[in-house]
């Protein structure tokens, strides 16, 4: 990588190459479109939304109109009733940001938000930990630090008949108590909102008894003490097995304590826990002998399901796997961003492949010269450098 002036802001470079693939895709204001074009774009748009499941809904939202009035421009009858002779309006506005929705929807797609699932390391336990949960009908724990693919694989997970169709729940601050966790389990079952908290829970348990259906809480540790003991609740009389997944501290909010050296269940919410798993746990179970967090094969999975289109070097996938298991500085949401902006680097800098050094450049983007500094210290330690010699 040459180090001249034209190369010195990397930022700059990468948000020149965003606008010129963007442009060239993108429909500009004012910018005339004929009545093939319109065709073309109304089969696109058709086509795309069809394939990756949004509805109409979801697309109107977006882009800042109506479902009507989607509905109308995608069928090519837009205001045909506002009109005599049966003629449609001008819909080249419509068309307009419904292409350019199109092209930016896919962009975010591509990399950051790919729906293709990529079975790591720990989506592999994660996915062993849902199937004995599922199997049992029991509960189950499952918790690391952000940004390792816990949200990534349970998504994957929900819906799928091989797991009885888990249905999952993500935990925001609005909805830590019970009876607020409890409302948003009886909308996800498009059961009535309304009424006292007994009311919304028996509701709740009448819906699901019997059924079997698994239930996964991500961000579980955001519940407050009695919310947990809700979804204990809930289990118990539903018979529903009940997938909980978080951030370390989890782990002790559900009771759990070390005593002795030994592990004690000391109430009945962690009683019954029949499996937990401390998804970082292998890295520090022998320091003489660290396992990877995630493995160099984990890399490549990850690189082939985001369909860059250019060559990744094989040292820059190994210094990949380095920063996906530093934890607290990397895992797959960070992989996955500087693969994109290491893709969009490397096009400003007309390179042939993303090398350890595009991606040096772009990781002071996301962590700032310092921390990057500090990821590159951590990396190198020796017992991440032995890591690396086992993947």
């Amino acid at each position: 990588m040459e180090n001249g002036n034209e190369h010195n802001n990397a930022f700059d470079l990468v948000g020149q190459e965003g606008r010129l693939a963007r442009t060239s895709r993108m429909i500009a204001e004012n910018e005339p479109i004929t009545s093939a074009r319109k065709a073309e774009i109304r089969g696109l748009v058709n086509s795309y939304i069809e394939k990756h499941g949004i509805s109409q809904s979801t697309v109107a939202r977006e882009c800042a109109a109506s479902k009507g009035t989607v509905s109308e421009v995608l069928r090519g009858v837009y205001g045909v009733k506002k009109k005599t002779g049966g003629k449609p309006c001008d819909d080249t506005e419509y068309l307009r940001r419904l292409n350019n929705w199109m092209e930016l929807h896919a962009r975010r797609q591509n990399i950051i938000q790919n729906a293709e699932f990529v079975e790591t390391t720990v989506a592999r336990e994660i996915v062993t930990v849902a199937e004995i949960v599922s199997e049992t009908c029991k509960m189950g724990v499952v918790y690391g630090h952000a940004q390792i693919g816990k949200s990534f694989t349970l998504k994957a997970l929900a819906g799928s008949d091989r797991l009885g169709s888990p249905v999952l729940f993500r935990i925001d601050q609005s909805q830590r108590t019970p009876k607020a966790l409890c409302r948003m389990v009886c909308a996800r079952f498009e059961l009535p909102t309304e009424g006292t908290f007994d009311t919304l829970s028996r509701r709740l348990v009448k819906q699901l008894d019997g059924t079997k259906r698994m239930l996964m809480f991500d961000e579980a540790e955001r519940c407050t003490y009695q919310a947990l003991e809700w979804i204990r609740d809930l289990h118990d009389q539903t018979g529903c097995p009940v997938l909980l997944c978080g951030k370390p501290d989890i782990y002790s909010r559900l009771g759990f304590r070390e005593i002795g050296g030994y592990r004690k269940v000391v109430d009945q919410l962690s009683n019954r826990i029949i499996i937990r798993r401390d998804l970082t746990e292998r890295t520090r179970t022998d320091p003489k002998n660290p396992q990877p967090l995630f493995t160099i094969e984990d890399v490549r999975k990850l690189i082939a399901v985001a369909k860059l289109g250019i060559r990744v070097s094989s040292e820059a996938v190994q210094w990949l796997q380095k920063r996906m298991s530093c934890v607290g500085l990397g895992g797959v949401g960070m992989a996955k961003i500087l693969l994109y902006l290491g893709l969009r680097y490397a096009a400003s800098v007309k390179a042939d492949a993303i090398t350890v050094e595009v991606l040096e450049e772009v990781e002071k983007m996301t962590l700032g010269d310092e921390d990057a500094k500090r990821a590159e210290g951590v990396a190198d330690d020796p017992a991440t450098k032995k890591i690396s010699r086992i993947a």
